[in-house]
């Protein structure tokens, strides 16, 4: 197990010289690293893994969709979403996937999911941080 997380941070930060190529594939080497930081931390099997990830893409999409429409157009009007709206919407997706998650792994493990799922992002942002000062 100890083997499988050292392998596991090692293409986590192995992944993260993504600065000087494309955004597409700075994106693809993120989302593997996260892919293998989740299975990871919440110890899935292959095939907890296999029922996951299809529910965890929707997750994702649905996600993007929430926050592309919370960006603000030039001109603030009906079409923006205000700090609230935006939260609960976050939350109300959150809840939904909860359950999915939960009728596809384990429950303690569903449970679990969105904190690793923070732990990646922190990481990814304590990585990238320390790369920005290291090149000043």
């Amino acid at each position: 197990m100890r083997q499988l997380y050292i392998t596991c941070c090692f293409i986590v930060f192995s992944c993260f010289p993504i600065l000087a190529q494309d955004n597409k594939e700075q994106f693809e080497r993120i989302e593997a690293a996260k892919i293998a930081f989740i299975s990871n931390q919440l110890d899935l099997s292959p095939q907890e893994a296999q029922k996951f990830f299809p529910i965890y893409n929707q997750y994702q999409r649905e996600i993007m969709t929430i926050i592309r429409g919370k960006r603000p157009s030039r001109s603030p009007g009906p079409g923006s979403m205000n700090a609230l709206d935006f939260d609960s919407d976050i939350l109300a997706c959150k809840k939904k996937y909860l359950e999915k998650f939960k009728a596809a792994i384990p429950a303690t493990k569903a449970a679990k999911f969105f904190d690793v799922e923070r732990d990646f992002r922190d990481q990814l942002f304590k990585e990238l941080e320390s790369r920005n000062r290291g090149r000043r």
